[in-house]
């Protein structure tokens, strides 16, 4: 019995994340003018199974989820990167969206604020609670590689935003969950990689490229 489950272990865990990190966002896609007023109700719900998942595994390190030591180690790569980020998004929204550009803490400077604050919590340690700390622990038996799980995970995180239906949302979003990936992949800290994730959205929607990211333009 116990042969019988090792053996069909691998073979459920690649279905598990084939339905989960591909199907699920493709269907998603199909479905995102109806999906997407419920956006936040179906990350939340995501997050917390995951969550369960991740903190009822023995094999789990739970201190991953924080660890602050790591934060601390990596925290001065995390900001010159998002240094080189603040630029190219700033210039990739001067050129594709210039009608929008700063137009958010402009024109609706109490929305800014409340986004610089929600963002944090609602948005980005959800997704990498999920994409990054769930999907790399979770698979790594069947993904043993930490390079070809980081690829897996910009590429799911990519397609998690075929929602949008536009190519700078998918195509964004797999750059910057690639090193979102390597970020946690070095330093296995999920509160270090939701900075990183924070500051990077903020700064999306501050310049103006959030527009591409945002579920109320499909409502």
């Amino acid at each position: 019995m116990v042969s019988l489950t090792k053996a069909y272990y691998k073979p459920v865990m690649f279905v598990e994340f084939v339905l989960l990190f591909i199907v699920l966002p493709i269907v998603v896609y199909f479905l995102r003018h109806t999906v997407a007023p419920y956006l936040l109700l179906c990350l939340i719900t995501i997050l917390l199974w995951c969550l369960l998942s991740l903190v009822t595994d023995p094999r789990f390190k739970r201190f991953r989820l924080w660890n602050l030591e790591k934060l601390r180690e990596f925290l001065p790569n995390v900001m010159k990167t998002f240094l080189l980020a603040a630029f190219v998004i700033t210039l990739a929204s001067w050129w594709f969206t210039p009608q929008w550009l700063f137009s958010l803490p402009l024109e609706q400077t109490l929305m800014w604020i409340a986004l610089l604050f929600l963002y944090p919590v609602l948005s980005a340690w959800p997704q990498e609670v999920i994409f990054r700390t769930y999907l790399f622990h979770r698979y790594k038996h069947i993904f043993k590689s930490k390079n070809l799980r980081a690829w897996l995970s910009a590429f799911s995180f990519a397609l998690a935003h075929l929602m949008f239906a536009n190519w700078i949302a998918v195509v964004g979003s797999f750059f910057a969950g690639l090193v979102f990936a390597y970020t946690y992949m070095h330093s296995r800290s999920t509160l270090l990689v939701t900075l990183e994730h924070s500051l990077w959205g903020c700064w999306l929607f501050t310049a103006g490229l959030g527009i591409h990211f945002d579920s109320g333009m499909l409502t």
